[in-house]
């Protein structure tokens, strides 16, 4: 028998390593959502027990475009940074001058600390929300370490370092430049490379006994929470969690170096389901005493939700639902990864209107967002950002480069961070990637067993272009199918012409997912892209106008609604998005979204709306 999440919590780890040079992670704290500002956040500080100091604001940047940096000492207190640019972190470097669109290279920081954010008798810790890709940080001129991933939060203990008499200073060092061994496995990427610090930072302040991890399994009313405990004393202390107006109470006995956990269960009384129609959301507290004295409190918002699939269905809270979705970027003209949160929140109740009810993406997203999606009710598909791995430039051959080492790293980090999330229903394993190869298929497999180990709650999948599905043997081993979609739009016969999209779109579209279906018996099937171009202001009869991208939209969505046995589609794409330079030939733009990249409305959203909010009735 499989090892659920909490068999796998309740392990006791450990002593933990004492401070020193090391990789960056995320351990096994799991409270990412600590430090990501006060937007809606899945886990929040809401006492003086947990300080958090945010560093954001004003930073110093200089460009490395020859690699000279580490080797000219620029990481060292002596080092004079005074003439560098003065920019706002946190945001990518593409945006601080035009000139910076696209660069992919090597790009310093530079921060001075006070002396009065030193803290004696606390435990200080580092955080970086997202910097993209390679980081190195030096605190004082010492090495603290180094992360290799664009996506996910890491973090440094930097208790006693901080010196209280003088100003203390932070550097990062950070590479973009993409590398077949990284994420997402190869020298081509759609996405634009953003670089730079992409997430908040801040310094934060615990005591010397508080929460490492909490994990919530709110599946029936009987909601189980397992709460891990760190210390570096030895002491007594009373773990009080909060829900609804029922309480659960412990005294234990900490020990330093230890990871203690603790297994919990709180019965909800009168309990109301998460879904789309009703994205209800409890809130646990969860308070850590040491006699009179509070260490730590913290609140957590989550749903009671269950996922599941039933032959070729998939069920959320015991009933049968059609997925709706769009794809999406987190990318919003001007502002690139990092809009306004007011932006988004009119952005996601677009898409609301529009009728959508699932969001898929290509990689992990921030936790203010994925927040959002709990609050709005959306069901969401996070993705490992395996993208196109295996590819070389342009498409021509192979290589084995096998990444299942950093695809590991960042699975495990995505579902620890983001496991306690109701809108999260199904972790995906990579993109249109050669996942029919020997070492695709051995990939995959390994990463989904990986996966229901961390997290047998939710669904896991993966997701391949078109083609002959069949080959790709390890969706045997996943809990659906997904399939990019695009007959007449991006396979040919393409569909050039209006009078063209009945035979080459429609008609193709059925019968590819009639064979699909047969393929897959046992299993559901999601069409997790289809769509086409469609540039904004041009209309007729031809390729990239509205009507031509319109009339593709509908008759695809005619084809899946028709197929009783396909759970669902995903539109590609939401809005308009930058490519990479040199993805492709026709231009350095995705024109497939039916808003623009800045959200002005193409004929598209009319007609998704119309598709989609017919289709909930």
């Amino acid at each position: 028998m499989k090892p659920t999440r909490l068999d796998l919590l309740n392990r006791r780890a450990r002593p933990g390593r004492q401070p020193g040079l090391r990789v960056a992670h995320s351990c096994l704290s799991g409270l990412a959502a600590l430090f990501v500002g006060a937007a809606l956040p899945a886990l929040t500080s809401v006492s003086p027990p947990r300080e958090r100091i945010p560093l954001d604001g004003q930073w110093q940047f200089q460009m490395d475009h020859a690699d000279l940096g580490e080797k000219d000492g620029w990481h060292l207190p002596v080092q004079d940074h005074t003439a560098w640019g003065r920019v706002a972190v946190p945001r990518a470097w593409d945006l601080y001058e035009t000139a910076l669109w696209g660069y992919e290279g090597l790009g310093w920081y530079v921060r001075e600390l006070p002396g009065e954010l030193a803290r004696p008798g606390r435990v200080q810790i580092l955080r970086f929300e997202r910097v993209n890709y390679h980081t190195k940080v030096w605190l004082n001129g010492e090495l603290l370490g180094e992360n290799r991933d664009g996506w996910m939060p890491f973090e440094f203990d930097v208790t006693g370092r901080l010196h209280p008499d003088r100003s203390n200073r932070l550097v990062l060092r950070v590479d973009n430049r993409p590398r077949p061994e990284w994420l997402p496995g190869g020298t081509r990427i759609e996405w634009i490379q953003y670089g730079g610090i992409l997430g908040p930072v801040t310094l934060e302040n615990r005591a010397d006994t508080h929460v490492a991890d909490l994990t919530l399994v709110a599946l029936s009313p009987d909601v189980r929470c397992s709460v891990t405990i760190t210390s570096r004393v030895e002491q007594p202390v009373q773990l009080r969690l909060r829900v609804d107006g029922v309480e659960a109470v412990t005294n234990l006995a900490v020990r330093p170096g230890v990871l203690t956990t603790l297994p919990l269960i709180l019965k909800l009384n009168a309990p109301r389901w998460w879904s789309p129609q009703t994205p209800h959301l409890y809130l646990l507290e969860v308070e850590l005493r040491s006699g009179d004295v509070v260490l730590d409190r913290l609140a957590e918002r989550f749903g009671l939700r269950r996922i599941e699939v039933a032959g070729r269905q998939i069920l959320l809270n015991g009933e049968p639902i059609h997925l709706r979705g769009v794809n999406r970027y987190d990318e919003y003209a001007p502002y690139g990864p990092t809009p306004p949160r007011s932006r988004v929140v009119e952005d996601l109740q677009a898409m609301r209107r529009a009728g959508v009810n699932a969001v898929r993406v290509h990689y992990p997203q921030s936790p203010e967002l994925i927040a959002l999606y709990d609050e709005l009710g959306f069901l969401l598909i996070e993705e490992l950002p395996i993208n196109w791995w295996q590819l070389h430039p342009h498409g021509a051959g192979t290589s084995e480069n096998d990444i299942r080492e950093p695809a590991l790293a960042t699975l495990e980090r995505m579902i620890r961070r983001d496991k306690n999330h109701p809108c999260l229903v199904i972790w995906s394993m990579a993109n249109e990637s050669p996942t029919d190869t020997p070492l695709g298929i051995r990939t995959m497999r390994t990463l989904i067993r990986r996966t229901r180990e961390l997290d047998p709650t939710r669904l896991v999948t993966f997701v391949a272009s078109h083609g002959d599905l069949r080959r790709h043997v390890a969706f045997a081993e996943a809990d659906l199918v997904g399939a990019n979609v695009y007959a007449g739009t991006l396979h040919a016969p393409i569909a050039n012409r209006l009078a063209e999209v009945e035979d080459r779109v429609y008609r193709a579209t059925r019968e590819y997912l009639r064979e699909a279906v047969r393929a897959f018996p046992d299993k559901p099937l999601v069409v997790t892209e289809f769509g086409t171009k469609g540039v904004r202001g041009l209309r007729g009869d031809a390729l990239f106008t509205e009507d031509l991208q319109a009339e593709c939209i509908r008759a695809t969505w005619r084809a899946i609604r028709e197929n009783a046995d396909v759970a669902g589609g995903i539109l590609w794409c939401w809005a308009d998005y930058y490519h990479r330079r040199d993805f492709i030939e026709y231009a350095a733009f995705g024109p497939y979204g039916v808003v623009t990249v800045d959200r002005k409305p193409k004929r598209a959203l009319e007609t998704l709306t119309e598709l989609f909010t017919s289709a909930s009735r």
